[in-house]
């Protein structure tokens, strides 16, 4: 067993769960980021969604977030499909759907609401946890880049 900071960080199985659930949140965020930076599946686009979150009537957000949310979820989203820095992206996941649980919560206290937020939330924090998996950059990087240093 190493103490090598960066084999940990690097470091996941290569079974199919990880690689599964990388999919699935890549496929959600995927979606939902070039709607709101791209206007792509009915979206309101870059500053459709700038106007929304930081007007009023809508989450009355300081309009340099909404910018750095989109741009989040999009290299989330890269780095889920890849399997690159997983550990970090499933942080990022875990900061964006907190967000979104707390915004929605405050909304619609509804369970029903929260139900997607909240798996894609454990989703974030399992990958945090578990790395990359099979067919991930990550993998490739501490099986064959990284020395095992004890």
């Amino acid at each position: 067993m190493t103490n090598n900071p960066v084999f940990h960080f690097f470091h996941t199985p290569g079974n199919a769960g990880p690689l599964v659930l990388r999919m699935a949140a890549a496929g959600v965020f995927f979606f939902h980021g070039t709607q709101k930076a791209l206007g792509w599946f009915g979206g309101a686009g870059w500053h459709g969604t700038i106007e929304t979150w930081s007007s009023a009537t809508g989450f009355g957000l300081p309009a340099v977030v909404a910018p750095l949310v989109m741009i989040l979820e999009l290299v989330i989203c890269a780095g889920l499909f890849l399997g690159f820095f997983t550990r970090l992206a499933g942080i990022g996941v875990v900061l964006v759907m907190s967000g979104a649980l707390f915004a929605i919560g405050k909304s619609s206290p509804v369970f029903l609401d929260l139900e997607l937020p909240l798996m894609i939330w454990a989703a974030g924090l399992a990958l945090f946890c578990l790395g990359g998996g099979a067919l991930s950059v990550d993998r490739a990087i501490s099986k064959n880049l990284l020395p095992v240093v004890g």
